[in-house]
């Protein structure tokens, strides 16, 4: 008799599911940065203050 050809191997399936499951975690920390606030243009907004120069008169 001739043996059935197997169609999947371990290692395939064992391959195949590593890859989904850092396929999901990849979608899910994008989706994560997405969701953070715009550093950048946080700091683009922040309003300097001068530095004080007359230290008698701005107590």
């Amino acid at each position: 008799m001739r043996r059935a050809k197997k169609y999947f191997s371990f290692f395939g399936i064992l391959i195949s599911t590593c890859f989904e499951k850092l396929h999901i975690f990849y979608s899910k920390l994008t989706e994560y940065l997405r969701k953070l606030p715009n550093i950048q243009m946080k700091l683009l907004n922040i309003k300097l203050k001068p530095i004080k120069t007359d230290l008698i008169n701005n107590n």
